[in-house]
């Protein structure tokens, strides 16, 4: 896959040497030349000197071509505008935006913009843990086959049943948020469009629950 990485900074450097060694094509971006010092010396990507939501820059950096687009720079305007240039203007297939702000977090969702909050993350993993009798918060490693996502319905997923996305065993709904409120599943509840279903998915069944939920994409 031909990734573009954009921002440098701790999160960017790390998510580009973890991509590169995974054999991916990385192409890292940042404003600050002084900031490609963090990646280590066995990473074999490239680094383009520039702003990330210039779209010459990016040219330059493959977008024409890229796979997968991840904004990670300290600017939230910057990581939404970058992959809104990403998917809108040159259709990349996959992108995300690292978001500091949690109250834009359902702006986020109603746009279709792939997020990372790291806020509301570390809220909810120290709330759970400072309280009794609480699970514990796992978070998937690249090893794991199962993972914990969400998915925002598409109209493609209207009407389909909590029932159809565990019919094949490989996926249990535990929660799906619709508008502000989360609710506990049902096994005849249908969802509609722009619900966000909270699940946990083998790898395996990850491509029929984007197909059932939203259409593919």
């Amino acid at each position: 896959m031909h990734i573009i990485v954009g921002g440098c900074g701790r999160v960017g450097a790390e998510l580009a040497e973890r991509l590169s060694d995974e054999g991916h094509d990385v192409v890292v971006i940042d404003n600050d030349q002084g900031s490609f010092a963090k990646i280590g010396i066995n990473f074999n990507g490239e680094t383009v000197l520039g702003d990330i939501t210039d779209r010459e820059v990016l040219s330059r950096a493959g977008i024409e071509r890229a796979d997968a687009v991840a904004a990670v720079t300290p600017s939230d305007n910057a990581n939404l505008m970058a992959v809104q240039i990403a998917g809108r203007l040159f259709d990349v297939p996959h992108t995300v935006a690292r978001l500091f702000n949690p109250q834009r977090e359902p702006s986020y969702r109603k746009m279709g913009v792939r997020y990372i909050s790291e806020t509301s993350m570390i809220v909810a993993a120290v709330r759970n843990d400072i309280q009794p009798d609480s699970f514990p918060v796992h978070l998937a490693e690249s090893t794991d086959q199962v993972q914990v996502v969400e998915v925002l319905v598409t109209a493609a997923g209207r009407g389909v049943s909590v029932a159809e996305v565990e019919s094949e065993g490989d996926t249990r709904v535990a929660k799906y948020i619709r508008g502000t409120r989360s609710r506990i599943p049902r096994q005849d509840d249908r969802f509609l469009t722009d619900d966000v279903v909270v699940c946990a998915v083998k790898r395996s069944g990850a491509a029929r629950l984007r197909t059932l939920l939203a259409g593919g994409t």
